[in-house]
C-alpha cells in the first residue's frame, strides 16, 4: 500500500533503479538490473572486437559478424541473442586455428567459458539455493573463468617478452610496432634506440602492473584505468581488435552494482558508440574501393579509421572507468565453484605455454615478443628453460630456399603461411612444411616445387604433395591446431615475427 502522505520525499532519497525488463525479476531489483546492463555493456564490446578484427584486413569479412552481432546490438540484454553469439564467436574462433590472433585465440576461449557456465547455471537451475535471474547467475558463473583466461593471456605476454630480442633496439619488436604505428598514421619519423628501449620496457612493466592490479580485487579498478589506457594507446598500430576485446572482458571485472548505477546514463555513450562503428565499418570499406592509403579528407584513412574507433569507444570506457574510481564497496573475489569451469584458464595456460613445451609457437599469446623457443634453445633471459620441451617437433628443421606452387582452374584460395613471405632461406620445423602442404593439398592445388636443406642435406622435391617427408599427411589435431613460425630468414633470426 502506497503513502498519501502530503509531503514530498527528500531530494536526496534513495530511488529505485530504472525498469530495464530485464530477466524474470521485479524492475526494482538492483541485481536484475546491474546483470542486464552488464550484458548491454560486454555483448555491445564483444561484437564491435569480432567486427573490426576485420576492417584493417578483409572489410567485407565484417558481414557475417554483423548478421550474428546485429540481433545483440538491437536487443543487448538478450539472453537468447547473446547466447547465439556466443555459439558464432567460438566457431569463428576454432575456424581460424591454427593461426590466430591473440584476441580470436582470447575470443574463442571466452566464448568457451560462457557455454560451459551456461550450461552449469541450467543444470542448478532448480536447486533452491540459485537465487536471481538466469542472466545474472550466468554472468557471474561466467566472470571467473573468463577473468583468469585474461590474466593467463597478460601472464604469458609479459612473462614470453623477457628475451634479449625484445630488448634490443635493433630487433625488439616494440620498436617495429612503434614504427609501424608511426607510418600507418603517414608520421614520417625514426624511433631513436633510446626510445625503442624505454618503449621495451615500458611495455613489460605495464603489462606486468596490469596483471597483478586485475588479480587483485582491490586493487582492480586501477588496473581498469591502466589497462584502458594502455590499451587505447597502442589502438593507432592497429590493435583495435585486440584493446576492444579486451575492454569486453574488462566489463566482467566490475561489480554488478556499477552497472545498476550507471543504467540510467549509459544511453547516450552507446548511442555514439554504434554510430562511430558504424561509420568505422563504412571507412573500411571505402578504403578497400579507393585501393589507397590517401583519404580525400587530408589524414590517411587508417588515421580515420583509428579516430572513429576511438569515437566509439572513449565515451564508454571513461564512463565506466570512472565510475569504478567513484564506488567505494568492495569488489568480487575469484569464485573457485564450479571448479570445473577452471578447465578453461588451464586450457589457456596450456595454450600459452605451448612454444615452451614444444607443441607450437603461433597463435599461443607469443606475438610480437621476438621470442626463440627452437630448435631446442631459447633466447629467454632465464636459462635452462628450453629442457620444459616435452615433443621434439620444434627440434626437427628444414631450410626452404624455394617453392613454387602450380594451380589449376580447380584449386580453391591459397593461404600463405606468414614465414613464406620472408626472403629464404627460410628455417621452420618440418612438421610447420608438412601443415602448410596439406593445406595446399585441401585447396587443390596441382603441384608443389620444394628445394630445401635438412640435416646438412639438399632435397629437390619436384612435387611435395606426393613426397613421403614433406609430404605425408599429420595426423588431423596436429594440422587444425600446430602453427610454427619461422625461425631464421635471410631478414635474420631475431626480427620480429607475428
Amino acid at each position: 500500500m502506497t503513502s498519501t502522505a502530503p509531503f514530498p520525499a527528500p531530494e536526496d532519497a534513495p530511488k529505485p533503479p530504472v525498469d530495464q525488463n530485464v530477466g524474470d525479476q521485479k524492475p526494482s531489483d538492483p541485481g536484475a538490473v546491474g546483470a542486464g546492463e552488464q550484458l548491454r555493456w560486454f555483448s555491445t564490446l564483444w561484437v564491435i572486437a569480432a567486427a573490426v578484427h576485420y576492417t584493417d584486413s578483409n572489410p567485407l569479412g565484417v558481414l557475417p559478424v554483423l548478421a550474428l552481432g546485429l540481433p545483440v546490438l538491437v536487443f543487448p540484454t538478450s539472453v537468447l541473442a547473446f547466447g547465439l553469439f556466443v555459439v558464432g564467436a567460438g566457431v569463428s574462433g576454432a575456424m581460424s586455428l591454427p593461426a590466430a590472433a591473440n584476441h580470436k585465440m582470447l575470443s574463442l576461449l571466452v566464448a568457451l567459458a560462457f557455454a560451459a557456465a551456461a550450461l552449469c547455471v541450467w543444470v542448478k537451475r532448480n536447486r533452491p539455493d540459485s537465487q536471481g535471474t538466469f542472466l545474472a547467475r550466468w554472468l557471474e558463473t561466467a566472470r571467473t573463468p573468463v577473468g583468469l583466461t585474461l590474466l593467463v593471456v597478460y601472464l604469458f605476454t609479459v612473462f614470453d617478452k623477457l628475451n634479449t630480442g625484445f630488448f634490443d633496439p635493433a630487433t625488439s619488436c616494440a620498436g617495429r610496432l612503434l614504427d609501424q604505428m608511426l607510418d600507418y598514421n603517414g608520421i614520417t619519423l625514426e624511433p631513436s634506440a633510446l626510445i625503442v628501449r624505454v618503449s621495451s620496457i615500458g611495455t613489460v612493466l605495464v603489462e606486468a602492473t596490469i596483471l597483478v592490479c586485475l588479480a587483485v580485487p582491490r586493487l582492480r579498478r586501477w588496473g581498469l584505468l591502466l589497462g584502458v589506457g594502455f590499451h587505447l594507446v597502442l589502438a593507432p598500430a592497429s590493435f583495435w581488435d585486440f584493446a576492444t576485446m579486451v575492454f569486453a572482458v574488462y566489463v566482467l571485472f566490475v561489480p554488478p552494482r556499477i552497472f545498476a548505477g550507471l543504467a540510467p546514463r549509459s544511453a547516450g555513450p552507446r548511442k555514439i558508440a554504434l554510430a562511430a562503428f558504424g561509420l568505422h565499418v563504412l571507412l573500411s570499406i571505402t578504403v578497400t574501393l579507393s585501393g589507397t592509403t590517401d583519404s580525400a579528407f587530408g589524414p590517411r584513412w587508417h588515421t580515420l579509421l583509428v579516430l572513429t574507433w576511438y569515437v566509439a569507444l572513449i565515451p564508454m570506457m571513461v564512463q565506466l572507468v570512472r565510475a569504478c574510481l567513484t564506488d567505494r564497496g568492495p569488489w568480487p573475489s575469484w569464485r573457485v565453484r564450479p571448479a570445473v569451469l577452471l578447465l578453461i584458464p588451464l586450457l589457456a595456460f596450456v595454450n600459452g605455454a605451448a612454444p615452451w613445451l614444444g607443441l607450437k609457437t603461433v597463435a599461443s599469446y607469443s606475438m610480437f615478443s621476438n621470442l626463440h623457443t627452437e630448435p631446442g634453445a631459447t633466447n629467454h633471459l632465464l636459462p635452462g628453460l628450453a629442457v620444459l620441451q616435452l615433443v621434439p617437433y620444434q627440434r626437427d628443421t628444414v631450410t626452404i630456399t624455394k617453392v613454387d606452387v602450380t594451380r589449376d582452374g580447380n584449386s580453391g584460395k591459397v593461404i600463405q603461411p606468414r614465414w613464406t613471405r620472408e626472403k629464404p632461406p627460410t628455417t621452420v620445423p618440418l612438421m610447420e612444411v608438412r601443415r602448410m602442404v596439406g593445406d595446399w593439398r585441401d585447396a587443390g592445388v596441382a603441384s608443389i616445387h620444394l628445394e630445401y636443406t635438412r640435416g646438412g642435406v639438399t632435397h629437390v622435391v619436384p612435387n611435395a604433395l606426393t613426397d613421403p617427408v614433406v609430404g605425408a599427411p599429420l595426423p588431423w589435431w596436429q594440422q587444425h591446431l600446430l602453427a610454427f613460425r619461422a625461425i631464421s630468414s635471410a631478414d635474420g633470426p631475431d626480427i620480429c615475427r607475428w
